[in-house]
């Protein structure tokens, strides 16, 4: 029986795959939970949450001198080393100094680290001619990511630099999903295997090779592969196999009108044809079916066709069935949110989040030190910068793409309380700057803005928090520039990216931090946070006071 394809009656690639999800429903086929070296590019089942702040300590940034900053200049005595790796119970006085090197635990109460090269050592004496800034040449526990940072997804791809972090964290096993098993035959008098003489007529069969070899560097497990010739009962006998064996059987050739064409004939006996022919060249007369509750893909023999609708139907109906997000090693065209510039002698790689609207790509450069793994794995591509390069605002980059996660995504001023609301949306709490970026070029979702940044932005929501100091003295807690409380935090040198960050300190300095991120202290002053929501999200607000 010969299949007529009528052009007036197909669907399109995007169309039909649209139907043959709403018919089949695909869903992951199951959860195993591996060790991290194991899950090297497989797809994340769950959130992973960092148990602990990174780094978990405050530590030397460089090899040097830990000292008590408001000493400085003068002469100190060198009265221990703390190498990379060891724990002392220290305690440096005045004109005390303990040698560490870069990654070393720092003592308890020193406050900087100066170079060894800005010093001058005589014996166990050193000299320090200027004064040290309060917290300079140290990495603060938590400065790369804060204890509860989300830093897995479900339906991510699982890289090398995740598994650095994972491990940096202590996180030894993770849940993936399980990888869709996949069985492939092609059909063909006329094929011959590589490597044996080809005959007259014959030609060699390529399919299977392409099939295989793309779909297994997409992460599935082919269970097995083979050619059947064109019999109408060996046909249904192999997919008949490969459904007792698989989760997706995929059959190319026999799908079109050809006198031998089988293929449609034994799908449409053993089970349903949701699909037959799609308006695509090439690539006509694919078939999208069920047989035994499982999806049956059927191809044109034409290699060129196989590949376009693997790429086009294939790839993304098994990437629902394998639990992935969308993912794309490539390289695109962003606009930059904030200036950038390179390091004046090397090379430069910047990360940066992405956000898409439109067609257009806009890109936000993330405030980044060598040692932030957390850092540079959560964002979501780089930029890589010739020595002393540099861009301004509004100017178009190149993007590495590492991935796109195309969430709803909250982004401005950290607040627990609005975190917890919206936790499923993809979270930028970075401060106000970017924040009025974000409202400047029309991207993000929930947008949250400090008054004491700019107060001038008008929003249907307002959060409002008390401001509190705990503490007196010179060593002050401070943030960095992009958040709101930097603006009333003055002469700080330590500058955390985080306001949750701030607990760590208290009793150790002068911390002031929201009453909703440390709940001692005196109040200073009031911080209202101007939302910006989307209509959709709003009715999440309704419930702040």
């Amino acid at each position: 029986m010969r299949a007529i394809l009528d052009d007036r009656n197909l669907l399109s690639a995007e169309d039909a795959l649209r139907v043959f999800i709403n018919e089949t429903s695909p869903k992951p086929i199951g959860v195993e939970e591996v060790d991290i070296l194991d899950s090297l590019n497989r797809i994340s089942a769950e959130y992973v949450f960092s148990p602990i702040n990174l780094p978990p300590f405050s530590r030397s940034t460089v090899d040097g001198y830990a000292i008590i900053d408001s000493e400085t200049p003068g002469e100190f005595t060198i009265i221990d080393k703390i190498s990379i790796g060891e724990y002392k119970e220290i305690e440096i006085k005045d004109k005390e100094a303990v040698e560490v090197d870069t990654g070393s635990i720092i003592p308890e109460n020193a406050t900087a680290v100066i170079k060894v090269e800005e010093t001058e050592r005589k014996g166990d004496k050193i000299f320090i001619n200027r004064k040290v800034k309060f917290g300079e040449n140290i990495g603060f526990i938590g400065s790369d990511i804060p204890k509860g940072f989300e830093i897995l997804r479900p339906g991510e791809i699982i890289k090398a630099e995740k598994i650095a972090l994972l491990a940096s964290v202590g996180i030894n096993r993770v849940k993936i999903f399980k990888r869709p098993k996949i069985y492939i035959i092609t059909t063909g008098d006329e094929l011959t295997e590589p490597g044996k003489p080809l005959q007259k007529g014959k030609i060699y069969e390529s399919n299977s090779f392409y099939l295989y070899a793309k779909l297994k560097s997409e992460g599935y497990e082919i269970i097995g592969y083979t050619h059947v010739r064109d019999d109408k009962e060996l046909i249904k006998e192999e997919l008949l196999k490969g459904l007792d064996l698989a989760d997706v059987v995929i059959l190319t050739g026999g799908t079109s009108a050809g006198e031998k064409d089988f293929v449609h004939q034994v799908i449409k006996e053993l089970g349903k044809i949701i699909v037959h022919g799609l308006k695509f060249k090439p690539g006509k007369p694919t078939i999208l079916a069920t047989v035994k509750g499982k999806a049956v893909i059927g191809l044109p023999g034409n290699i060129v066709s196989t590949i376009m609708i693997t790429e086009r139907v294939i790839n993304k109906y098994l990437s629902i069935m394998a639990g992935k997000e969308l993912t794309d090693e490539i390289k695109v065209k962003a606009i930059l949110l904030n200036d950038v510039k390179a390091d004046k002698n090397r090379y430069t790689y910047l990360p940066v989040y992405l956000f898409k609207k439109d067609e257009k790509y806009f890109a936000l450069s993330i405030p980044f030190d060598s040692y932030m793994i957390g850092t540079f794995s959560m964002a979501d591509g780089y930029i890589g910068l010739e020595p002393a390069e540099e861009h301004k605002e509004g100017e178009e980059v190149y993007v590495h793409l590492k991935r796109l996660d195309l969430r709803p995504t909250y982004i401005g001023e950290e607040e627990p309380t609005l975190l917890k609301l919206f936790s499923e949306f993809r979270k930028i709490p970075l401060g106000s700057y970017p924040a009025l970026k974000a409202l400047k070029y029309g991207i993000g979702d929930v947008i949250v803005i400090s008054s004491l940044y700019d107060s001038s932005i008008a929003g249907e929501y307002m959060y409002r928090r008390k401001i509190l100091q705990n503490g007196e003295g010179e060593k002050i807690v401070g943030y960095y520039d992009w958040i709101g409380l930097s603006r009333i935090v003055q002469n700080s040198s330590i500058k955390l990216r985080y306001p949750s960050l701030s607990s760590n300190f208290v009793g150790k300095a002068t911390v002031i931090a929201p009453n909703t991120i440390i709940n001692e202290g005196k109040e200073i002053g009031e911080e209202k946070l101007i939302i910006v929501c989307k209509d959709e999200y709003k009715s999440k607000l309704k419930t702040l006071s």
